[in-house]
């Protein structure tokens, strides 16, 4: 199955085209969607967080996210969180795996009892590539991204162990063509939350 995404991103056959262009400052509604690398993340443990607590959070552990996004200058096309959801979007699959990975190391290196934050807080993360719409946000007044790809990318961290990365076959399919320093490794079909069916996944880590 793997090589059949291979095959369909070579070529540009079926679904998915070859990327789009690097990611554009503003976007406009002109009903065309891109090729886009997309994480989703949780924290574990935040709801049992005390209100006191939360200030610590946002310094520390949210501040650290932001650290590593920022590294990513303009690779780097979007970016939002609701409390401790984190949502951001890279113009390829191998950028965003090298951002992954930068979340979770940077997060696992935090002390967080140190800090004065419970030592069970964990990052999960998923990642998932696929064709999504960019448009200006009539709300937010900005781009933003619209579309069934984003909601998927949404539907894996919940389901999967935490301190891990874990993405979809099409990102993993991606991350064939030359990604030096980055493994996966197929780990079966994974029922996604809220009944998305069930997902190919693979576990990415740091390659030998």
């Amino acid at each position: 199955m793997l090589q059949n995404w291979v095959d369909v991103i070579a070529t540009g056959e079926g679904a998915l085209a070859p990327a789009a262009p690097a990611l554009a400052a503003t976007a406009t509604a002109d009903g065309e969607r891109h090729l886009r690398a997309m994480l989703f993340g949780d924290v574990k443990g935040f709801s049992k967080l005390r209100e006191a607590e939360l200030p610590l959070f946002v310094g520390h552990v949210l501040g650290s996210v932001g650290a590593v996004l920022t590294r990513f200058g303009d690779r780097l096309g979007y970016a939002n969180t609701w409390g401790d959801g984190i949502f951001s979007v890279l113009d390829d699959s191998e950028v965003a795996a090298r951002c992954a990975l930068a979340l979770q190391a940077e997060i696992e290196a935090l002390d967080l009892p140190a800090l004065g934050l419970p030592d069970t807080l964990a990052l999960r993360l998923g990642g998932h590539y696929g064709p999504v719409y960019e448009m200006d946000d009539p709300i937010q007044h900005r781009h933003n991204l619209f579309g069934a790809q984003e909601s998927r990318t949404a539907r894996i961290e919940p389901v999967m162990p935490p301190c891990e990365v874990y993405v979809t076959e099409p990102f993993a399919a991606r991350l064939a063509f030359a990604a030096e320093g980055l493994a996966f490794d197929y780990v079966g079909e994974v029922p996604a939350a809220k009944g998305w069916g069930s997902m190919r996944m693979y576990h990415l880590n740091p390659g030998a």
